[in-house]
């Protein structure tokens, strides 16, 4: 009777054994299954959840830029924010995205071609500085935004597209409205990297020369501009003239960085508005003061 008892107690301990083996073997095959199979999809929505977020957001930068522009008010600085990343998943194994927004210098030149009265051309350039934020998605596709002249622009691997347009405006058979918005920076705060949310803060700075408030270029030959993004630009423009139904008798081409719309004809008159704001990412503002 012991030896039966022993034979029976070893029974249950290898029973024991075994069972808890299985059930670790299992736990093992569900979290791999949840770590290599859904893990990947729940972050790949919280990655394009957070593209979603630097859209608004990058909306609000605008709209906050086009409200400086048209009140031309100084010292009266507006703060958005942009979020650089999204949060990991607790418990679980997951990459962390991060990002970078930088104000970039000369990214992108409207040079606007005249000719003039003795059959001459005579060019008249724009620099302009952009804004820039990239990601670096691990799971879902890497966009950029940018807010360049006026426009907010998605980019990514397979091409650009125009978010938010700029003020180009075709108002009657020979006026072209185009306000360009130049990024100026103050100080060393024009790039942050990393995680988190920081603000960007922009200030109305300058626009053309009083007192007249706009370039009125007369017999426009051509528009160019030179860009990273020459897709959208192309696009909107081409877009945008068709749809006036004044300027039928325009063409347009892009090359790697450039866009070029020629009229070969018919020759508008192009009024261009400069508009400088100054802006700084991160916190604090740092006055621009000039000495004597």
């Amino acid at each position: 009777m012991k030896k039966l008892r022993k034979l029976k107690n070893s029974d249950e301990g290898v029973v024991g054994i075994i069972i808890a083996f299985l059930l670790t073997g299992l736990i093992v095959v569900v979290i791999s299954i949840i770590q290599t199979v859904y893990v990947p999809k729940w972050m790949e929505q919280t990655e394009a959840e957070h593209m979603e977020m630097v859209a608004d957001q990058f909306s609000q930068l605008k709209f906050a830029i086009d409200t400086q522009s048209a009140i031309k008010q100084k010292d009266t600085p507006i703060s958005t924010s942009i979020t650089l990343g999204n949060k990991d998943m607790p418990f679980l194994t997951s990459n962390k995205a991060y990002g970078s927004l930088e104000i970039l210098s000369d990214e992108c030149t409207i040079t606007i071609t005249e000719i003039t009265e003795d059959n001459l051309t005579l060019n008249h350039s724009y620099p302009v500085n952009i804004i820039k934020y990239t990601c670096q998605n691990n799971y879902f596709l890497e966009q950029s935004y940018i807010f360049e002249a006026g426009a907010v622009i998605i980019n990514q691997i397979d091409g650009n597209v125009m978010a938010i347009k700029p003020t180009f405006v075709v108002k009657n058979e020979k006026d072209i409205n185009f306000i360009i918005i130049n990024i100026s920076t103050i100080g060393n705060k024009s790039s942050i990297g990393g995680y988190g949310t920081y603000p960007i803060q922009t200030e109305y700075s300058s626009s053309n020369p009083s007192p007249i408030p706009l370039d009125i270029i007369d017999n426009v030959r051509n528009i160019t501009i030179s860009t990273n993004y020459p897709i959208s630009w192309r696009n909107f423009i081409s877009k945008t003239l068709a749809d006036s139904d004044l300027y039928n008798d325009f063409v347009i081409n892009n090359h790697t960085n450039e866009v070029e719309v020629s009229f070969p004809t018919d020759y508008p008159n192009v009024n261009i508005q400069l508009v400088n704001i100054s802006a700084q990412i991160a916190p604090g503002w740092i006055e621009n003061i000039k000495g004597d």
